[in-house]
């Protein structure tokens, strides 16, 4: 009796064979990569490119002064011959104000704390660097105790 040819029988005679799942299945991406390179460098070309605007911060309405005859105030501000090349720190004391380096800086903080002046206020003029004005207050806050404040111009009306 002649045998039925099946697709399971080990006989392959004429037979194809049924491909392995998952053989076969690649899927050719490139046209994709080629199209999402082709809107990136569509909308690269065709964006305008703007300088961020100043932004002009609200007043604050709900905030507390600190009341300054109890406090540090340590100034900052430009002037052709000073630290950093331009940008100069000075304290200001009861005889005046002196020029510190930001070593001095924390040293006369820390005699400050230590005499119960804890309040520190930071005032700066508009043209100094916002980094040196950070690195005023890493001296400042190197000091244990210590509450600084950044002082602020509250703006005129016209």
């Amino acid at each position: 009796m002649a045998r039925k040819k099946t697709l399971f029988n080990g006989d392959t005679d004429g037979w194809k064979k049924r491909p392995a799942a998952g053989a076969g299945d690649d899927l050719d991406i490139t046209p994709m990569i080629d199209v999402t390179f082709l809107l990136l460098i569509f909308f690269m070309v065709t964006s305008t490119m703007q300088a961020t605007q100043d932004s002009d911060v609200p007043v604050a309405r709900h905030g507390v002064g600190v009341d300054t005859r109890g406090s540090t105030i340590v100034l900052v501000h430009n002037d052709g011959n000073g630290l950093n090349g331009q940008s100069v720190v000075e304290m200001k004391e009861a005889g005046g104000t002196t020029e510190v380096s930001l070593e001095e800086l924390t040293a006369r903080v820390r005699e400050r704390v230590q005499s119960g002046v804890m309040d520190v206020i930071i005032k700066a003029d508009r043209g100094v660097p916002h980094g040196f004005v950070q690195e005023v207050t890493r001296a400042v806050t190197e000091v244990d105790g210590v509450k600084f404040y950044i002082g602020i111009e509250e703006k005129k009306n016209n």
